[in-house]
């Protein structure tokens, strides 16, 4: 951790904290703007906050590199007409570190539950209402920073879902943690799937980057594969080194997996990226017994758009017709509240080795099921 005199600096923005701001977004004629948190955790990693998008993370650097992949949209005002169109959410989409999407449904545009979806669900289009903010107090021993805020999913009749979430750090270390809880406020029981987007881009994704995750392999994608053929051993551990550029990329191309994915036999996943030409990783853990199962997106395209997602996730990406796992249909019943807690960490010299222990084998699904599937 790293350690601050206090004699030496009279206000707390010198070493680190949370400062308020609102972003202009470059649009011809002007907009309204976006309301973002900027977070200094003196360890150097800074990240921001769109606090018109859900209190998600979009840029995030640790000293100079960026850690996040960030789409050519920017801090686009979010839009509630975008939330009625299959993938019109992409449009306004910043990218950015953490995505957060549901609190209904999750994954691709669909018919479901006699309702027409759209991709991902409201969430990162919702401004929150901001509850409070906490700097560090060094001179009272206090080194915590965090904000809290909430956010509701609701119409005439119901649903009435809120989330209620708490974004923390601690001065002097490179560590995030989320905190979310899930709330059906309605007197109807409703679905809840929940999936954190977690999106890496370069200089931290780059060719011969490793991927660390491991687990049973449930759907399998790949722009480059027909979507009949059962994936070989070699195939899987292929998914896990960030190859160059890739033309089968181009446009909507991609691959990727989704997994039951493995902990470390106390209840906690440890997955996430390590390149190790810089000598930088980024650790993602979370209790497996919230987000038991794992997506990891992979789009390496041309022209820039690069980027590898890890996603843990509560429920289905692709739907209770199409996904024959057993907690493909999760609900909250009225009343009933989930929580979810997730820690972003950087990692440096050993702990980069440490990191890269973690990694576990993928094995393919088990007798009967198609490991194949078209996304």
């Amino acid at each position: 951790m790293q350690e601050f005199d206090t004699e030496k600096f009279e206000f707390i923005h010198q070493v680190g904290g949370i400062r308020t701001a609102r972003f202009d977004w470059p649009d011809a004629g002007g907009s309204p703007g976006s309301r973002v948190a900027l977070v200094n955790t003196g360890s150097g990693l800074r990240f921001t906050v769109a606090l018109d998008r859900g209190g998600d993370i979009v840029e995030a650097f640790h000293q100079e590199l960026s850690l996040a992949y960030l789409t050519p949209n920017g801090y686009a005002p979010p839009s509630h007409s975008l939330q009625h169109h299959d993938d019109d959410w992409l449009t306004s989409w910043p990218g950015g570190l953490v995505t957060t999407c549901g609190p209904r449904y999750i994954g691709a545009g669909r018919e479901e539950d006699d309702q027409q979806l759209y991709l991902h669900g409201p969430y990162s289009n919702t401004p929150v209402a901001l509850l409070g903010i906490h700097n560090p107090d060094l001179r009272r021993g206090d080194r915590e920073m965090w904000l809290e805020m909430t956010t509701r999913d609701t119409r005439m009749y119901g649903p009435v879902v809120e989330v209620r979430r708490r974004i923390s750090c601690t001065l002097g270390e490179p560590l995030i943690r989320i905190e979310d809880e899930v709330i059906n406020l309605g007197n109807t029981t409703v679905p809840h799937n929940w999936l954190y987007h977690i999106n890496f881009g370069y200089p931290l994704v780059d060719r011969e980057a490793q991927i660390v995750l491991g687990g049973r392999v449930t759907g399998i994608w790949d722009s480059l594969k027909p979507p009949t053929s059962p994936p070989a051993d070699a195939e899987l551990c292929s998914f896990k080194t960030v190859p160059d550029n890739l033309p089968a990329h181009a446009g909507t191309g991609s691959r990727g997996l989704v997994l039951d994915v493995a902990d470390d036999g106390t209840g906690t996943a440890h997955v996430g990226i390590v390149n190790g030409s810089r000598g930088l990783g980024v650790e993602l853990t979370y209790p497996t017994r919230q987000m038991p199962r794992l997506a990891n997106w992979q789009h390496y395209g041309p022209g820039g758009a690069y980027v590898c997602a890890l996603e843990p996730f509560h429920g289905s990406l692709f739907g209770k017709d199409r996904d024959s796992h057993p907690l493909a249909a999760p609900s909250l019943d009225p009343g009933e509240s989930r929580q979810y807690q997730v820690a972003i960490q950087v990692q440096e010299q050993a702990a980069v080795e440490q990191l890269l222990a973690q990694d576990l084998p993928l094995v393919a699904g088990g007798e009967g099921e198609s490991p194949r599937i078209k996304r």
